[in-house]
């Protein structure tokens, strides 16, 4: 597979329709930089390889990218990215309830003290969901 502009486009379209228009603006800023320091294949590599080329395959749904992201979040023990992949989820069709059924789930694959690490995020996730939907009321 050879990178392109077009591998990149695909992948901010993808990823912003997710993330939005904030998430564009900061991955065209982070690229314009690369492209004056010469280091644009690094840069732009996860947004051509994951989001331009293997989140648009027809073999699995976001849907079904979102669950194996937030289970290998858990899994690995990566709140961080666990945070993001469950604003994919939602914005891929994900409930709250299947989540934390995965989760539990998860309990018998990789332990109590995991799944519990990413019940934690996953409440103070959804908990700050609600407070900003409150603010904006």
């Amino acid at each position: 597979m050879k990178l392109d502009d077009d591998l990149f486009e695909r992948g901010i379209e993808m990823m912003g329709a997710v993330m939005g228009e904030d998430w564009i603006k900061a991955a065209r800023k982070r690229h314009d930089a690369a492209v004056v320091s010469g280091d644009v294949e690094r840069n732009d590599f996860s947004t051509q390889v994951l989001f331009g080329f293997m989140f648009n395959r027809p073999q699995l749904s976001l849907r079904d990218r979102a669950l194996i992201m937030i289970t290998t979040d858990i899994v690995q023990g990566t709140p961080s990215a666990l945070v993001s992949h469950l604003a994919v989820g939602l914005y891929a069709g994900l409930t709250r309830d299947e989540i934390e059924e995965t989760v539990f789930q998860l309990t018998q694959y990789c332990g109590f003290g995991r799944a519990r690490e990413g019940s934690i995020v996953i409440a103070k996730f959804f908990a700050d969901l609600e407070a900003a939907k409150k603010e904006t009321k």
